[in-house]
């Protein structure tokens, strides 16, 4: 992954002094990523128009040895201060080196957080991370310091699939019993989440932040592609969900001149290795275009051109929590995007007026709906307008800069 080093850091700021401070703590890899990385860049902008300044603390490093990122240990993206307090960006190799750099990150951390306390410069911080001890230290940090502490409360960490083990399942069954009770206060991302943290943390403050989205950034021209194209994108992690949604489209008729395009991040080399032998089972499948790790700004160039964009949601708890961000950046683009009426998806969007919504988590219904983008390519092209049109008139980050500062100011 190679970044153009000259857009991604600034030596020198000319705002105004800022008069609140916000830190981001918890999160690793700033300012590359996705999902997470992207609504903390939002977010942090969204309060930087209105004249704060948000510094995101990497504790450690996250990139891959021998991986090309032009990613200085301290620098701004975006009018946004980062810093790497283990002075590395790199994750090391050994197991050795990797709890040292851990230990050096912490105690330089907490250091970091120190010094600007005695500037002035720390306000208010943001969590975002479900690590017990971790934020444990988090919240000894502001009780120490002086400063209040909230969440981004955007998934339900104990029912997530993906995290296994004893020693997890014990981390965040104490994180949700003790640790998001001590926050004073939470960012839920859905109604399930808000009505969680209003059980678990009884008469503590929260602010709905959803999905948001930098609209402008998809208002690029298409590229015409040699052939018409669904785009569904997502981690490897949800490999269920990717055989879903190919098992749909594996339903279209034989004459079916739509391909697929899979735009894919993270996961193992045996996860994509798994991935690409269930393509070749397919009818379609020398229909599918996989696209690994694409750079996230040249997502845009894969959503504008796709005649729809594809993200079945499950009837699971985990899905009601979440609400995928990729979900604003699809409308964004003002192609229709095609769900499942699960989730925040049922709370915001309605079949064949600014979605098109299958009623339940069914290949055939799935696939239904893609037939309909084949049929009926004018309305698709309405319904995405219309999806866009509710996206910057509900998902647009600058809107929230003001509830998100006067939030933040509340708390002290």
């Amino acid at each position: 992954m190679v970044l153009n080093k000259k857009k991604l850091v600034h030596s020198e700021q000319t705002y105004d002094e800022p008069s609140f401070h916000v830190v981001y703590l918890g999160e690793n890899g700033f300012p590359i990523g996705f999902g997470a990385i992207q609504k903390m860049i939002l977010i942090s902008k969204a309060l930087i128009s209105e004249g704060a300044a948000v510094s995101v603390i990497n504790r450690k490093g996250k990139f891959t040895p021998g991986q090309t990122v032009e990613v200085d240990t301290e620098g701004f993206y975006e009018g946004i201060h980062y810093i790497y307090t283990s002075n590395d960006i790199y994750r090391p190799n050994s197991f050795l080196a990797r709890n040292l750099q851990k230990i050096k990150g912490s105690y330089r951390e907490f250091q970091y957080l120190r010094k600007i306390k005695k500037e002035g410069k720390l306000d208010a911080a943001i969590v975002s991370c479900y690590g017990f001890v971790h934020v444990l230290l988090y919240k000894l940090y502001a009780s120490l310091l002086g400063f209040p502490i909230v969440y981004n409360y955007v998934e339900m960490a104990r029912v997530l699939n993906t995290r296994n083990g004893f020693f997890t399942k014990v981390n965040d069954y104490l994180f949700e019993k003790l640790l998001i009770p001590a926050m004073d206060g939470a960012f839920p991302i859905s109604e399930v989440l808000i009505k969680q943290f209003e059980k678990i943390a009884p008469g503590k403050k929260w602010l709905k932040i959803p999905i948001i989205g930098e609209f402008d950034k998809f208002d690029i021209e298409a590229t015409k592609p040699q052939r018409d194209y669904f785009a569904y994108c997502g981690a490897l992690a949800y490999q269920q969900v990717i055989e879903f949604t190919l098992k749909a489209y594996d339903q279209l008729p034989k004459d079916n001149p739509v391909d697929i395009h899979l735009i894919l991040g993270g996961g193992t080399d045996d996860d994509y290795n798994k991935l690409l032998n269930f393509i070749r089972t397919l009818n379609k499948g020398d229909q599918v275009k996989v696209f690994r790790n694409v750079r996230h700004s040249e997502i845009p160039k894969h959503y504008k051109p796709a005649k729809a964009l594809l993200i079945p949601l499950r009837d699971t708890l985990q899905d009601a929590a979440r609400f995928p961000h990729k979900i604003a950046e699809y409308v964004a683009s003002g192609n229709p995007m095609i769900s499942t009426n699960f989730g925040e998806v049922a709370h915001y969007f309605k079949d064949g007026e600014n979605a098109l919504i299958a009623e339940g988590y069914d290949e055939k219904l799935f696939a239904e709906k893609m037939k309909f983008i084949l049929d009926h390519p004018d309305k698709a092209k309405v319904i995405g307008q219309r999806g866009k049109a509710l996206g910057l008139n509900t998902f647009n980050h600058f809107t929230y800069g003001p509830k998100i500062l006067d939030f933040l100011k509340s708390l002290k």
